[in-house]
């Protein structure tokens, strides 16, 4: 009995897996996780580089990042300690924390988990273009064929140059982990909207889709808020807002009503104003205007880039790209502003007979509506196209493999497909290379871009590193020729000043007052931004850590052409520290401190500065101000453990007064 049970148990196991179902799961099993290991492949090279840019005051020197210890209050501190965002991006913090807290300020597991998040999201963009694929093929492609065409939307994507960066730039995993919900939250509408006309429900799936998955973006990055965006152009290009009966569905524009339209009015009473203040480009080249017309360009580069790749110009340092200082200047401006209306008539005219199209011309545009209009970021980032990109694959897929045609056409579009993911694996690939060590990074960047105050500096600050301030480096000749090239790039900023000038002092060299009066020049007229504050915090940190030998006077000097624009709260912080450490001018350093913490008072580095000094000075009331306005300013008690320290080095200075005989 038992035999002819193990029997019957194999032969059932046997038709399971030989029926035509089970095969079908099983290979595609297969072909997805060769789809991970291809992407995975061309990667891998790039693990080895090290952090760049806005990698260090973000990850780097956020000490509030470092947890080491199981403490709620420390992880609470770490997930709200973004200075990128006013939002804070907690869940992409909290991603940080625990790779620091596992393996410390390695950038090789940061790089890793980044492109793990990178497989999930090809994953999903291939279980997504499924879905989207039997929405929108026409009946007469084969669905060997619309298979086909989704694992070439999945490898186009997760292969594709431009969404390098989302990988191997450490701080961009905030990218590429809000699109985690973002493809997760499209892929629930799909599935619920065609649950919903098959009769099987699906509101469940559609409010899940929309409602948490943006949420929970969000904790990770604004790009988030497009997902609305994405579901309502996917409904008008696939559903056409239609029940099962088809009918209009009232119901669904309620719903985008509530989690797209009202959003977008709450989102721009609350960002236009701001971006419309002219205090909103004081740290830009350009304004408002030039914005605007600058980047109908930078989004017809991007498509550019997406269709044909370049490996001479894909970067992460784009701050050499030429403004648009009117219409004819340059010459591209007008035809691209017109150009962009066109992709959106192409778009309606496709929308009967090639939605696929519809759809992928629709969200390469709406991606660029957060980076591309009149919010005062920065103009040219590649990560910016982190689904952008997904909806040129689509536009792609049909052109090659969907389109009906005789079959010598369909031979053609399946060869260029196979021609298009080798170009862009080996384009990838060879970016990967570039960033295999942060020297063969920073020689490439500065190739690319000789023109590029930031890809310059880069090259310059990594020789310096190479050198480790060794008089008798062999790298020092080359060292000072790149410091040197970096001052005189056009537009260039403080850093290269700085970086000349804490060179010279550490291998004791003399300090050129060409550098000190650039500096003074530039913090006068530039407005402070984040590298003004970051020479000013390199300086005076070399000079208090004893590295640094500057004159008191030229360093005074330069704290007042930072303030000759007006009071900054983090320059009187940094002049502080300066005042207390090297000055011993401990009530200078109160002053200073004190304008700050009134300026910003939610930032806790203030409160803690000012708690220490007044204990210092047994000024005990005044400190425990200070210890109670760092909790009341803590969100979720992510100052708490801050206030502890300071309360029990407190404690100590009053019982070890009373110990010496003096009062409470």
């Amino acid at each position: 009995m038992t035999s002819l049970n193990s029997r019957h148990a194999i032969q059932s196991l046997s038709n399971r897996l030989n029926s035509p179902l089970q095969s079908r799961v099983v290979v595609q099993f297969i072909l997805a996780l060769l789809l991970c290991c291809a992407v995975a492949a061309v990667y891998f090279p790039g693990l080895g580089g090290g952090f760049v840019f806005d990698d260090y005051p973000n990850i780097v020197d956020n000490t509030a990042l470092h947890v080491s210890s199981l403490r709620w209050q420390d992880w609470m501190a770490a997930m709200f300690s973004s200075p990128a965002s006013a939002l804070q991006r907690p869940l992409a913090m909290l991603s940080f924390a625990i790779n620091c807290y596992f393996t410390g300020l390695d950038p090789w597991p940061m790089k890793l988990t980044g492109l793990v998040v990178h497989l999930l999201n090809t994953a999903l963009v291939l279980v997504l273009a499924q879905r989207l694929l039997a929405a929108t093929a026409p009946s007469e492609t084969s669905s060997r064929r619309r298979e086909y065409a989704a694992y070439f939307i999945a490898a186009a994507w997760g292969l594709h140059p431009i969404n390098l960066m989302a990988v191997l730039y450490v701080v961009q995993r905030m990218e590429s982990l809000c699109h985690v919900f973002v493809f997760a939250g499209l892929w629930l509408y799909v599935s619920g909207r065609q649950n919903q006309l098959a009769g099987t429900g699906g509101w469940i799936r559609i409010l899940a889709g929309l409602i948490p998955c943006t949420f929970l973006g969000l904790l990770a990055k604004e790009s988030a808020a497009l997902l609305p965006l994405y579901a309502v152009c996917l409904e008008a290009c696939l559903f056409g807002f239609r029940g099962r009966d088809g009918r209009r569905d009232a119901r669904l524009y309620g719903l985008f009503g509530l989690v797209l339209v009202l959003p977008v009015l709450l989102g721009i009473a609350w960002l236009l104003p701001s971006a419309l203040s002219p205090a909103a480009y004081a740290s830009r080249d350009f304004n408002l205007s030039e914005r605007l017309m600058t980047e109908p360009r930078i989004v017809l580069t991007y498509l550019r880039w997406i269709v044909l790749p370049d490996l001479g110009q894909m970067s992460l340092y784009h701050d050499d790209y030429l403004v648009s200082r009117t219409l004819w200047n340059p010459s591209t401006t007008l035809p691209s502003l017109l150009a962009i209306p066109g992709l959106l008539a192409i778009a309606w005219l496709c929308r009967q007979r090639r939605s696929l199209i519809t759809l992928g011309l629709l969200w390469f545009l709406g991606a660029q509506l957060l980076t591309a209009t009149f919010i005062p970021l920065e103009l040219v980032f590649e990560h910016r196209n982190y689904f952008a990109s997904l909806g040129i694959c689509l536009v792609l897929a049909d052109l090659f493999l969907v389109m009906p045609g005789p079959d010598w056409r369909r031979r053609v579009g399946a060869l260029a497909a196979v021609a298009f993911l080798i170009f862009c694996s080996a384009v990838t690939y060879f970016r990967s290379l570039e960033w295999r060590t942060e020297v063969r990074f920073s020689i490439s960047e500065a190739a690319k871009h000789p023109q590029s105050p930031r890809a310059t500096y880069d090259y310059a600050r990594t020789m310096v590193i190479l050198t480790g301030y060794q008089p008798d480096s062999p790298y020092t000749a080359e060292t000072l020729a790149a410091l040197e090239q970096a001052r005189r790039v056009p537009h260039s900023g403080v850093l290269p000043d700085q970086a000349a000038l804490m060179f010279a002092a550490r291998t004791d060299r003399p300090l050129q007052s060409i550098w000190w009066q650039d500096m003074y020049d530039k913090l006068s007229h530039q407005p402070i931004g984040a590298q003004e504050l970051a020479s000013l915090t390199s300086l005076t940190r070399c000079a208090v850590d004893d590295n640094c030998d500057f004159p008191p006077a030229a360093m005074i000097r330069m704290y007042g052409a930072a303030l000759s624009q007006g009071d900054n709260a983090e320059v009187l912080n940094i002049y502080g520290d300066y005042a207390l450490n090297i000055l011993s001018d401990s009530g200078l350093a109160l002053h200073l401190w004190q304008k700050a913490s009134a300026l910003r008072p939610g930032e806790p580095q203030y409160h803690i500065s000012l708690a220490k000094l007044l204990i210092s000075l047994r000024r005990y009331d005044e400190a425990r101000t200070e210890i109670a306005l760092l909790r009341k300013f803590g969100r979720l008690g992510q100052n708490e453990a801050a206030a502890e320290i300071l309360q029990r080095k407190l404690q100590d200075a009053i019982d070890g007064k009373k110990s010496s005989g003096g009062g409470p």
